[in-house]
């Protein structure tokens, strides 16, 4: 028995005649005649008596007929109802991102996903460029915010935005005034840095060897929040990207002055071998979606 067998006796049994139901379904007669047979063939008994002007249901046609439309309806539900989860975002999915980025990023990213997709199991996780890029090709993350990362016939990058790198310090600090500053104005000053695994560190410090700079860096840190309060007491200096400070820079909290020539580029990162699940391609939008619009907000430039 099949699900077309039960479709073609029920249009039959609604119509009382075969041909007018074959026409219906738009099929020929004889095969609509043919299932039938076969479906009485198999189930052992008759389910139409044949009468002069078409067909009339037996009493065991009856009470088929009516469970056979309850199936029915029950199938149809449930195709419905697998077609509409195929297209729902579900399961796994995770974005790892600097810790200046994920301050902005993953709250937002967080409301939207329990509002709008709570059937996806998202992980949002802080990591530098030179680790997670390592995750991506592993497959142990989805996606990854990464800054300048190298050629990597594995991963696939979609450019998000460019933004300036900034000195940072007090408020009322001279030097910080200026329009912009060329790197070997660094020289000498007391700086505070994230690690050298930091790709923005690794850019910096090649640029300030390659015009004869010497980087006088005192402290490192990962914590941006400790960064920041050490920024704000004014003993030392910070090189980092503007979206780490454009909310303390534009309320005055902190005065900031970019380097001339030294950009950051931030792409979305994503391995070319794992399946491209709806999860990962909900949140890879979603992503794109929220970056670009932080650079709107913050006035960065977009690709």
């Amino acid at each position: 028995m099949d699900l077309r067998q039960f479709r073609y006796f029920i249009q039959a049994a609604r119509r009382q005649n075969f041909r007018k139901a074959s026409d219906d379904l738009r099929v020929a007669q004889s095969a609509l005649t043919r299932q039938v047979q076969h479906l009485e063939h198999e189930l052992g008994f008759l389910l139409f008596d044949r009468v002069k002007r078409g067909v009339r249901l037996t009493a065991a046609g009856q009470r088929l007929l009516e469970r056979s439309q309850h199936i029915l309806e029950e199938v149809d539900r449930l195709k419905e109802t697998l077609q509409i989860e195929a297209h729902v975002p579900s399961g796994p999915a995770s974005l790892a991102a600097p810790p200046s980025i994920g301050r902005l990023l993953f709250n937002k990213l967080a409301v939207t996903f329990l509002k709008s997709y709570p059937k996806v199991n998202l992980s949002l996780l802080e990591g530098w460029t030179s680790n997670v890029l390592g995750q991506l090709r592993r497959g142990e993350l989805s996606l990854a915010i990464v800054t300048d990362p190298p050629p990597d016939p594995l991963l696939e990058y979609t450019l998000l935005f460019t933004e300036s790198l900034y000195l940072v310090g007090r408020p009322d600090d001279p030097r910080l005034k200026k329009r912009s500053l060329d790197v070997s104005s660094l020289d000498g000053l007391p700086l505070v840095m994230t690690s050298k695994s930091n790709r923005s560190r690794q850019l910096i410090e090649n640029s300030a060897a390659r015009e004869g700079a010497k980087l006088d860096i005192r402290l490192e840190l990962e914590s941006p929040e400790t960064l920041r309060q050490l920024l704000l007491s004014g003993r030392i200096y910070g090189l980092l990207p503007y979206s780490s400070i454009f909310g303390d820079a534009q309320a005055r909290r902190l005065g900031a002055v970019p380097i001339r020539g030294h950009a950051m580029t931030r792409y979305l990162a994503k391995s070319r071998d794992d399946e491209n699940s709806i999860a990962r391609e909900t949140l890879e939008k979603s992503t794109i979606a929220e970056m670009r619009g932080l650079a709107k907000r913050i006035g960065i430039h977009e690709p």
